[in-house]
């Protein structure tokens, strides 16, 4: 019985640590629900990705991905891609939302948290950038129009490497 209650106290402090910078980002796989597409997050190591978790009652979501998709318009995906995780328990919302506020790049619906418990996610939208190598190299929390700004920049400096 303790060793069952000290597990889980280890299994809440674990997941209470948010993923780092400098960490290498947990492989996910899906099919994206906006184009049939399969997706796997190693199928892009060599591009700069940007991962972007998010669900259709998040305020800040109605102008992050519009922001988002915008960005990558202006720096295009030869060696750039962002990856949307939709954590809707109903994926049917998740779609619904992408109806009034569509994107280009691929989304992925995650009702069960199986690719955004490895990430630790608390807080949407939450975002990860990762590097050529698959290693995240900075974290965005929440979002304020003008953010895309930033990691537009954050973005074109790691894509100059």
């Amino acid at each position: 019985m303790v060793s069952k209650i000290l597990t889980a106290f280890w299994l809440m402090l674990f997941l209470a640590q948010p993923v780092l910078a400098q960490e290498a980002a947990p492989l996910f796989s899906g099919i994206a629900v906006n184009t049939d597409q399969q997706i796997s997050l190693i199928d892009y190591r060599g591009k700069v990705v940007f991962v972007d978790f998010w669900a259709s009652w998040c305020p800040p979501c109605l102008a992050s991905l519009p922001a988002y998709n915008q960005m990558r318009k202006e720096i295009g995906t030869s060696e750039f891609e962002i990856i949307a995780i939709n954590v809707d328990e109903n994926t049917e919302d998740g779609l619904v939302f992408l109806e009034d506020y569509p994107v280009d790049y691929p989304v992925l619906a995650d009702p069960t948290g199986d690719i955004g418990i490895p990430y630790r996610i608390r807080n949407l939208p939450r975002s990860f950038l990762l590097d050529r190598n698959g290693q995240i190299v900075d974290t965005y929390r929440d979002f304020k129009v003008g953010d895309e700004v930033e990691i537009k920049q954050a973005i074109e400096t790691l894509l100059s490497q």
